[in-house]
């Protein structure tokens, strides 16, 4: 019999062994009832261009402390951001579980910090492309409402999907509610057939570049990037790059030193050097191939 796995499994099936989770490993000490000297003031945060981890890589990997307050305005109080995750058969591993990582990590770092859940079009269970079954939290007839839209690539993203008028449809009315919208690789695909990337400046996995300028020309085409930021639309490489556009949201929504803090849990330099993340560039010619 095929088990279905929760993300949480899923996750910790993929990265269990790889990286140090972000979470305090023991129970915080109890507060002593003598007042304790005044800490020292935090050394600046690097800047841009340097380790994230400093001189301390490899002899301090605890946690940051949790930050007070949110960086980015208007963000609600009272509750996490939710991140819902479509989440379909033939989905690619990394580019799921790379952002749910890092935004599932938040929790660890300040609060409310980010929800991590999964949509699938009828809450039933699906394979990734690599063999492992998922079993949704949510479809889309119950999914609560979305604040982060994340599209992770598929096997079909350029084809048999965006055939699929409800999934392509549920896409665009959830998008259009969402705060930000996040694809990854050929996730760009299925935004672009909603009509939401017309005159909006993407990328995508770098061979199916051309493919992107020919079915969906009124895309203003990104190369030779990570990822890149429009405002509520940020598109992305795909594969090992799914990291950096997670860890430039979680920055921008709560600061560098939250990102600094999971990217110490997952051994991710933060922020990273200028030229190892390029992100969006002035427009260049991409010929659709014949």
């Amino acid at each position: 019999m095929t088990r279905a796995l929760t993300l949480p499994a899923l996750l910790i099936l993929l990265f269990g062994g790889a990286c140090r989770p972000s979470e305090p490993e023991s129970e915080p000490a109890p507060a002593s009832t003598t007042a304790a000297p005044a800490p020292a003031p935090a050394p600046p945060p690097p800047p841009l261009g340097t380790s994230a981890l400093g001189s301390d890589l490899g002899t301090d990997m605890t946690p940051a402390p949790e930050a007070a307050a949110p960086a980015a305005p208007n963000l609600p109080q009272d509750r996490p951001l939710r991140a819902g995750f479509l989440v379909i058969d033939g989905i690619y591993n990394t580019e799921l579980a790379a952002p749910y990582d890092v935004f599932q990590h938040t929790a660890f770092h300040i609060k409310p910090g980010i929800q991590a859940f999964t949509v699938s079009p009828n809450g039933q269970p699906v394979t990734t492309f690599e063999g492992i079954r998922i079993a949704p939290q949510y479809s889309f007839a119950n999914a609560p409402p979305i604040d982060i839209l994340v599209l992770p690539s598929a096997r079909g993203s350029m084809d048999k999907d965006l055939e699929n008028r409800a999934m392509i449809d549920w896409v665009r009315q959830t998008a259009g509610q969402a705060r930000y919208v996040i694809s990854l690789c050929d996730g760009a695909f299925v935004l672009a057939k909603a009509g939401l990337l017309d005159g909006v400046a993407a990328t995508t996995f770098p061979e199916d570049y051309d493919r992107l300028a020919q079915m969906f020309p009124k895309v203003d085409l990104r190369v030779n990037v990570s990822f890149v930021d429009s405002g509520k639309f940020l598109t992305s490489q795909g594969g090992a790059k799914s990291y950096d556009v997670a860890m430039y949201l979680v920055d921008k929504l709560y600061g560098q030193e939250v990102a600094q803090g999971i990217g110490k849990g997952l051994l991710i330099p933060w922020p990273p050097a200028p030229d190892a993340m390029p992100r969006s560039v002035e427009p260049q010619a991409v010929t659709p191939a014949p």
